[in-house]
């Protein structure tokens, strides 16, 4: 069956074979790996490639968040993956109880999809900061999913995640009155083909909504600022191709598009709105990735990407304004990604991940003014991407359980005195130590 197929029959291909042991994959195993998740099958491909869940049932996801400056994220969460009936003949269902994921793009996707396709003031892409009050993450209230297998070469995955909150106060004498929400949903589709003998296709598409609003109202005066979305969806492919016995090549194509408005409404007299409020941005890549078992103990995965974003703002505060930003652009032309995971023991992994990113950014303003810069130059530090990226991660297997941590930097450099000659390489007021991020699997 096609389950089969994803986690045995292609081990080489979709999983990586630690010896006797499947290793298991976690967003903390991913992002370790240089988030190379495209182009490797894993446990938490099911938060995106939706169908893929046939594959992986029978088991609890732990995410136990990020550690940044004495504080745990809002990216912690706990799923379950439940095959019904004998070898999943009714479905496989997944819950996850998630905190608020908006702004974790990929890992524990509830509603993930929307963090860069956002209203934004600052225009510079990545950066993802909202008009008040809407750079409040929204609190995760459902992400479900389910998957079926049809047939012996095809699977059918839905996914429903929803992130919303809400707040009013009602003054009965003098006061102003104030209500305020906002939501995100997104409804996921995805689709398994393979043809039994060396290739196996994936395609996902993404549907989502949102909208809020915040009103003030005193006596007969009223200011209300809204925003919501006329479109927004994705479009991706991937397909594993065995073209030797341990290579397998990875192309991924991916498309998201959205559209938003943000209106302020201010009565008896009108006020324009403080903000661009029309923003339209498109994403698109195209990827090509080596994923390679060099021996038993030791998977390579090496990936080149071609990636565009697009930002278009729109009804700017003052026609006359020269300094309002108009559209933003980058090309990321190309993107490199390398990763290497060894099985060190049966109980110990460890990997290691760099990304290279060669392209431009460029920012036009409303008069025509255009700056263009390129990662890594002393003066437009602030625009991602940076250029280079370096990441460390180990793994830990014992019994049923795998045990994923994503490691800072600094890590190899603090292991002790006697080890490195370094007495504290934590001592730089960045307030973290060696793990930056925990995620485990549980399989029975």
């Amino acid at each position: 069956m096609l389950k089969n197929w994803s986690r045995i029959a292609l081990a080489s291909v979709l999983v990586l074979m630690l010896g006797a042991v499947v290793a298991n994959a976690t967003t903390s195993r991913v992002r370790s790996l240089a988030s190379v998740g495209d182009y490797i099958s894993d446990d938490s491909a099911v938060n995106r490639w939706y169908s893929t869940l046939v594959s992986f049932a029978n088991q609890v996801n732990a995410e136990m968040g990020d550690w940044t400056n004495t504080d745990l994220t809002d990216s912690r969460g706990l799923g379950w993956n439940l095959a019904c009936g004998e070898d999943g003949k009714w479905g496989t269902y997944r819950i996850s109880l998630n905190e608020a994921s908006l702004s974790h793009l990929g890992f524990w996707a509830g509603n993930g999809f929307f963090q860069n396709h956002s209203p934004q003031e600052n225009p510079a892409p990545f950066v993802g900061d909202l008009e008040f009050p809407y750079e409040s993450t929204p609190l995760n209230r459902w992400d479900i999913a389910g998957a079926w297998e049809i047939g012996e070469t095809f699977a059918l995955g839905v996914s429903i995640t929803e992130s919303k909150w809400s707040v009013s106060d009602t003054e009965t004498g003098i006061g102003a009155n104030f209500e305020s929400d906002n939501s995100w949903m997104t409804i996921g589709v995805g689709g398994t083909w393979t043809n039994n003998e060396n290739m196996v296709l994936d395609v996902l598409l993404n549907f989502g909504t949102a909208g809020g609003s915040t009103t003030t109202t005193l006596g007969s005066a009223s200011d209300k600022l809204e925003w919501d979305s006329s479109t927004a969806f994705e479009i991706a492919a991937r397909m594993f191709y065995d073209w030797k016995d341990n290579v397998t090549l990875v192309p991924v194509i991916d498309y998201t598009s959205s559209e938003y408005s943000q209106t302020r409404t201010v009565a008896p007299v009108a006020a324009p709105i403080g903000t661009p409020n029309g923003q339209q941005t498109t994403d698109f890549l195209i990827g090509l990735g080596l994923n390679m078992d060099v021996n038993q103990d030791n998977m390579l995965v090496f990936a080149m990407e071609w990636a565009n974003r697009s930002t278009e703002f729109a009804n700017y505060t003052s026609p006359t304004d020269t300094n309002e930003v108009k559209s933003v652009s980058v090309n990321v032309l190309p993107a490199f990604r390398l990763a290497l995971e060894s099985h060190i023991t049966s109980w110990l992994t460890t990997r290691i991940g760099a990304t290279k990113y060669i392209g431009s950014i460029k920012e036009e303003l409303q008069d025509g003014d255009e700056e263009k810069a390129s990662p890594g130059n002393p003066f437009f530090t602030s625009f991602d991407p940076n250029g280079f990226g370096w990441f460390l991660g180990c793994g830990f297997n014992f019994a049923e359980w795998t045990v994923d941590l994503e490691l800072a930097e600094e890590t190899p450099f603090g292991l002790g005195y006697w080890l490195t000659g370094y007495s504290d390489a934590w001592n730089d007021g960045s307030g973290h130590g060696p793990v930056g991020r925990i995620s485990a699997v549980y399989n029975y």
